[in-house]
This record gives C-alpha cells, structure tokens and sequence, in this order.
C-alpha cells in the first residue's frame, strides 16, 4: 500500500504542472542573463572598437600634421636654394620636386601619408576684384569678366559677385543685394567683404555647380589686400587670359584682354622657365602687357613689393593637400602657406588649416 501510494503522489498532475512551470522559468531566467550578458559584452565590443577607431584617426591625424611640419621645411630649402649664389636665377614652376603631384610617404608599414603641394598664384583671386578701400575695383572685375568669355559663361555673373563682396547695398548686378538674398527660402545677407572660401561662391546668384564645375581650376580665394599676382611659369591657360594690354595711352587708357592666344603664347615661351620679369618682357611677344593693376582712379602703383603687380615668376601662397592614413583610419588636412620674406630670409606660415575629405585634388591630379 506504500508503494502504490507513493507512485500515485509522484505521477500528480499537479505536482507535474509545478515542475513545469519552474523548469521554464529557470529557462526564462537564463535567456535573460545570457540577453543581458550579450548585451553587455557586444557594448564593451564596440566601446573598444570606437577607442580603437579615434585612437588610430587622432594618429592619422598627427601623421598628416608632421607631413605639414615637413612640407614647410621643403618650402623652405626650396626658397633658400633659389637664393643661393651658385645655382642660375630661377622662379617657381612646374619641374620643381614640390609640383610633382602627390608624394607617397609610407610609416612603419601599418600607416601612409600623401601629400600635393599647390601653389595658388597659379590661378585668378577672386578676391583682387575688392579694393582695400571696400569698393570693386573696376580693372579687376573686368579681368574676371574676361575669363567668363573665354569659359563662355555669361559675363553679368560678376556684377554679381562685385555686389556680394563691395561694402555698399547698391545694385550693380541682377537681385544682387541685401533684398535679392533675403527673399530666398531660407533668406540670407550678402556678405559685403572678401570672400573666405571657394565654397562661398555658391552663395552667390549666378555661380550654379555647371559654371562652378567650369571656373574650378582656374581660380582661387586668397583674402589678402591687393592683388595676388599669376605665377607665369605655373598659370593655368584660362587663368593666364585674365592678364591685360594696354590699349589706350597713359594711366588713364583703357585695357583688353590678351585672351586665350595670348596666354598659349605665354606658355609655350615658358618651355624653358622664366627666370625674372625681364626674361618675361624679352621671350613673350605681347606688346603693352599690364604688369599692374589699376585703382579706380586711374593711377598704377609700382615699386618693389607692389601689392598691385599683376604677373610674377614666383609664388608665395601655396595649398597643401595631405591624406593620412594608420590602421584603416583616415585623416584629411588641407592647409593654406604663405611665404614671408625671400631667399634665405624666407619663412612659410600657416594661413589657414581644414580639416577637410580632400580627395578630389588627388583625383583631379592623377588625371592631369
């Protein structure tokens, strides 16, 4: 009887339910530790993972902020070898080591670095067009008008442009002005000053990405007073037509633009580079060519250092594109250097520094 009354408490449906139900609340338990195990560790995984990431991108960085330390030691020699007594005269052009594309640097195997080194007086400043004074300067937007012909793009953009950066509110373009901005969704002012990037431009009514995608190459923004001067021996065609002659007589004569023959003329000289102004006046046969700039007034300022020179063998503001890479991450600087003093004296200075995906210049210089 103790036997059958055992077996018979043991085979309880009852007891059966309760043992079922504990066993899968065990089970539940257990998915849930073992979820929030999971969890857990997958974000431990990732916190060192991001670690990881912003470790070897801050050495990227770091990597690209030394190629920048070394270019302006490049820069440097370059300029003091140009001064030395026994090497012949010579300007900046486009056989020196610095504008032979990018420059691979590999570092202990696990990090790179690519470097290109561009000097901007290889281009049209869009910022020349405003006078330290905040008015547009007259011979400058005619220049810029220039190359908008020779790109056949429509030349009444640049009043545009001369409205964005004059200090006025006065009109000279198309909706130009404070209200022309304002009334776009979203609304905004015109600037009133020089322009800080290449960018900005898009800002600006007129300058749509089709003739953005034409003018890029040929221009630059440097905000510096005066007029950046084109480097004859690096100037890029189109750049080079904005160059002018003298058509008329005195400082009050009027200018027109040596166009596009003009400057094949001036590049096909430089097969050889040029060396000084002199070399220039004698090589390239352009009569009346305007090696100033002309204020407002009529008047045409020389002298050494003329901040209104025109044309130059030599460059002084260059822009350094560097791509670093370590373990997979990635950098990118692009840094703008401009070159105080000459010769042996000559120092480079940081102008400006971004941070920036700069791969479309290694890209575009692949492909030249």
């Amino acid at each position: 009887m103790t036997s059958l009354r055992f077996k018979r408490i043991h085979a309880s449906p009852r007891r059966n339910k309760q043992a079922g139900v504990a066993l899968i609340t065990v089970l539940l338990v257990f998915a849930i530790a073992t979820l929030i195990a999971s969890k857990i560790i997958i974000g431990k995984v990732l916190d060192v993972q991001r670690t990881t990431g912003m470790i070897n991108r801050t050495q990227a960085y770091y990597y690209a902020v030394a190629a920048e330390e070394l270019t302006i030691l490049a820069l440097e020699e370059n300029a003091n070898a140009d001064a030395d007594p026994d090497n012949m005269p010579q300007g900046d052009h486009l056989d020196e080591f610095w504008a032979q594309g990018p420059i691979p640097f590999e570092i202990d195997n696990i990090g790179a670095v690519l470097v290109q080194i561009i000097d901007l007086n290889r281009y049209y400043n869009i910022n020349n067009i405003i006078q330290s004074d905040g008015k547009v300067s007259l011979h400058e937007l005619d220049r810029f008008k220039d190359l908008l012909i020779e790109l056949n793009l429509d030349e009444s953009i640049a009043d545009n442009l001369a409205d964005w950066l004059d200090a006025d509110n006065s009109e000279q373009g198309y909706q130009s002005e404070k209200d022309g901005y304002l009334n776009e969704q979203p609304g905004y002012l015109a600037a009133n000053r020089m322009l800080s990037d290449i960018s900005e431009l898009r800002l600006v009514r007129g300058f749509t990405p089709e003739v953005m995608n034409l003018l890029n190459g040929h221009i630059t923004v440097v905000k510096r007073p005066g007029v950046l001067p084109l480097n004859m021996n690096t100037a890029s065609e189109y750049a080079l037509s904005t160059l002018q002659v003298a058509a008329g007589a005195g400082n009050s004569g009027s200018y027109n633009g040596i166009g596009i023959s003009g400057a094949q003329d001036i590049i096909g000289a430089r097969i050889t580079p040029y060396t000084d102004l002199p070399d220039v006046a004698s090589r390239v046969g352009i009569s009346n060519l305007q090696s100033n700039s002309v204020v407002n007034t009529g008047t045409i300022k020389t002298g050494p250092g003329d901040p209104l020179s025109t044309y130059t063998v030599s460059s002084d503001i260059f822009e350094v594109h560097i791509r670093a890479s370590y373990a997979g991450s990635v950098a990118y600087l692009s840094t703008t250097i401009a070159q105080q003093g000459a010769g042996t004296f000559a120092k480079f200075v940081v102008l400006q520094r971004k941070e920036t995906d700069n791969s479309a210049h290694f890209i575009n210089a692949a492909s030249n």
